[in-house]
């Protein structure tokens, strides 16, 4: 499914902790991973960080992953991109820091920015920092991803979702796909009894399409403003990923301009899998 993956990594906390998503693909058909380090100043590695690296690549072979690695210099989003492209990479893998809106709009986010551009999906793992001056750390206690994946879904088609994405990791362990939609309260008004019957159709149709194939499929209706409420549902049904299906131009406008999908990223409280829809 994704057999190569590129693992951009800084050597934080978060991308650290990023790690221990990375060694769950193993049952989700990863073969090789790809580690890149961009060092935006073009300074090499450091002793330390070259200890880490090998660790890292050890631990990931030890468990039965092949393993190549990139050092780069330059623009980060930019050096991930070439590297994904050049690699011939099935997924990025990469960890958010959790920073609030406006420090990400102030220092920028390597993570974003790979999101704007990349034509690649996208797994991107939610460390929350925690503590003040003089302590930081992440927050710990992550549980393992592909469990309850929520799959927000606007009505527009998004074939990779239900054609591949879904079949495939039913198959190898995801364990419950809720099939989730908000109708929105801009709209549609609360009895507006022909709306809410065509979305129910609709998850209805998509819920038969995936029978059979592996994990159980729910369905949600909520009403009101989209980004709330996929997340207050991420919470409510305890999921443990988002499974968010994207398409490029949108997601890029929604990300330069404050929408819907940025809400949701940048505010998930879980990991998502971002997955391009053309």
């Amino acid at each position: 499914m994704f057999e190569r993956v590129l693992f951009p990594l800084d050597f934080s906390e978060q991308s650290l902790r990023m790690f221990d998503c990375i060694m769950e693909l193993k049952h989700f058909g990863t073969k090789e991973i790809v580690l890149v380090f961009v060092s935006a100043g073009g300074q090499p590695l450091t002793y330390g960080q070259r200890g880490i690296l090998d660790r890292l690549k050890r631990d990931l072979r030890q468990a039965g992953f092949r393993t190549s690695e990139v050092i780069a210099s330059g623009e980060p989003v930019k050096e991930i991109l070439q590297t994904a492209e050049r690699e011939n990479v099935s997924l990025i893998a990469m960890a958010s820091s959790g920073k609030g809106k406006a420090r990400e709009l102030i220092v920028g986010s390597t993570s974003f920015g790979v999101l704007r551009s990349t034509r690649w999906p996208v797994l991107i793992g939610k460390f929350r920092a925690i503590g003040g001056a003089g302590r930081k750390g992440v927050r710990q206690g992550r549980r393992p991803i592909f469990q309850r994946a929520l799959v927000p879904i606007d009505l527009a088609t998004c074939r990779p979702i239900y054609e591949e994405i879904l079949p495939r990791l039913s198959a190898l362990g995801l364990r419950e796909a809720i099939l989730f939609h908000v109708v929105e309260s801009t709209k549609y008004a609360l009895d507006d009894g022909e709306r809410f019957k065509q979305v129910l159709d609709q998850l209805e149709m998509h819920r038969e399409e995936l029978s059979g194939q592996g994990c159980t499929v729910t369905t949600h209706v909520h009403f009101g403003t989209v980004s709330y409420n996929i997340l207050e549902a991420t919470r409510e049904l305890g999921a443990s990923m988002i499974l968010l299906g994207t398409h490029r131009k949108t997601l890029f406008q929604e990300i330069a301009l404050g929408g819907n999908s940025e809400e949701v990223i940048r505010r998930s409280p879980v990991p998502l899998l971002i997955v391009p829809c053309e």
